[in-house]
């Protein structure tokens, strides 16, 4: 491979490794997500929809963050990593992704976080 072509291919991962830097979340919105991961992990149901929209309050019961909590509590308390994916426009929601990697090397899980001027419109772990 001649000089040049390595010279390139450098500068090719250069400005890979400097976008995948660039690629995070603004800070509130990696407060938001971290608030919520928090809140599932603590079983805190007021946390959690503190500051979600009238839609994403009514349609999250405390039930139901009861039994997702009870099943992901555990597995965040042993331990997590959260890599931030990207975000979409979708709808006129902002969404964010994130993958979670367990420690205890269970499944990875798909974390979606949708905003809207400020509030929480949708959050799912897949």
């Amino acid at each position: 491979m001649s000089p040049l072509a390595v010279a390139k291919n450098v500068q090719a991962v250069n400005e890979l490794v400097l976008a995948t830097q660039s690629n995070q979340p603004e800070q509130s919105v990696q407060k938001t997500f971290t608030s919520l991961i928090n809140a599932v992990e603590q079983n805190n149901y007021t946390q959690f929809i503190f500051q979600g929209n009238a839609a994403f309050k009514e349609g999250i019961t405390k039930q139901t963050f009861i039994q997702v909590s009870g099943q992901l509590a555990p597995r965040l308390k042993k331990g997590y990593s959260a890599v931030f994916l990207g975000n979409l426009n979708q709808q006129g929601y902002q969404v964010y992704l994130w993958k979670l990697t367990f420690k205890n090397r269970s499944d990875d899980v798909l974390a979606r976080l949708s905003l809207k001027d400020g509030k929480i419109g949708g959050f799912w772990l897949n």
